[in-house]
């Protein structure tokens, strides 16, 4: 048996003696239990100093223990790969503004045992093409939901959104990855909002966020699914949630950023609530500030500046010609000018 320092304490660990309340003298937690991140928090809440644990290097961890501490750290390496904190490799201040309260709002987020039961499923399901698109989804979504002026309640109903919109697969797993569908398949697919939506209300999800999952395949002209809503019937959140998934999905399946985002220019008003799609491209920046691309010409050089020109467009200095030799002359390209260039590859 070791005595252990709350702040040395992780989850899963088995208490070897009961923990008792120095104020009330209350049995906290018997012996033999497992700790978990919550009653870890709530012990420091409660100062308790120390612990005794049975055998410090065994641990039973729960998976939504596991998943509490994956989804915090999954979601704010995205965020911080998607908006730095440095100002300059953002296309503004607001989303350096927006980044910083998700950081806050995640590790809030990530209490929610709704939440954290239903990552674990997508996560077992398929990591790739639903976990991590959900995490990229639910950053994407909180983005533009504060670059847009929502409440933090919408901004966090955007993110939680985001991270479970596609619940509804988790009924039919066997179609998660498949290339072509089945008559039959695709109808059974075309499902998976609705019973996303069914889940959600039998586990208690707030009415807000049920609605997004149910919403997020409605189309702005009216040609989606389940329910065919058309224009602002569809709530603002699954407008957003529907350009922030659709993009995440492009870029899972290795589809080049211009793109992703020429096919959001492309059906803006078609598909896509044009308000979202401009907040989008405005605001997140596609290509990173410093990062070596390989444009459409051959040519490789550094993203040197992404704030100057509206949407994916950066100024991108040449350092190499299209056969890879070091140039002498210091050659700027502005993307913004050069329509008919592009961004090829992130080197």
């Amino acid at each position: 048996m070791s005595l252990i320092n709350i702040l040395d304490v992780r989850a899963g660990m088995e208490i070897e003696q009961a923990i008792i309340s120095p104020e009330n003298n209350q049995c906290l937690l018997k012996s033999g239990s497992i700790l978990t991140l919550r009653n870890i928090d709530k012990l420091k809440e409660l100062n308790i100093t120390e612990v005794h644990i049975k055998d410090r290097n065994t641990i039973f961890v729960s998976p939504f223990d596991k998943m509490q501490k994956m989804l915090v750290n999954d979601y704010i390496q995205k965020l911080r790969s998607t908006a730095p904190k440095n100002p300059e490799a953002n296309k503004n201040d607001t989303v350096v503004k927006v980044a910083a309260n998700l950081e806050r709002f995640i590790v809030q987020i990530a209490k929610s045992e709704y939440v954290l039961d239903f990552l674990v499923q997508l996560r077992i399901i398929n990591k790739e093409k639903l976990y991590d698109s959900s995490i990229y989804t639910g950053v994407l979504s909180g983005l533009i939901a504060g670059c847009m002026g929502l409440s933090n309640e919408e901004i966090i109903g955007a993110i939680i959104g985001g991270l479970l919109h596609d619940i509804g697969l988790a009924e039919m797993p066997t179609l998660v990855g498949l290339e072509t569908l089945t008559p039959q398949q695709e109808k059974l697919w075309l499902e998976h909002p609705t019973y996303g939506y069914y889940f959600a209300l039998q586990h208690n999800i707030p009415k807000i966020i049920a609605n997004c999952i149910q919403y997020h395949h409605e189309r702005w002209d009216g040609s989606g699914y389940p329910k065919q809503l058309v224009g602002e019937d569809i709530p603002i959140l699954a407008r957003i949630i529907s350009v922030c998934a659709s993009y995440a999905d492009a870029i899972t399946k290795k589809q080049p950023p211009y793109m992703a985002v020429e096919e959001l220019y492309g059906t803006s008003g078609i598909y896509y609530d044009p308000a979202v799609v401009s907040a989008f491209v405005n605001n997140i920046p596609i290509y990173p500030l410093g990062e070596m691309v390989r444009l459409s010409t051959k040519e490789i050089g550094i993203v040197s500046n992404i704030r100057k020109n509206e949407g994916p467009r950066p100024i991108v200095k040449i350092y190499y010609n299209r056969v890879n030799r070091p140039i002498s002359e210091d050659k700027i390209i502005d993307l913004g000018k050069e329509r008919t260039i592009f961004i090829e590859e992130i080197l």
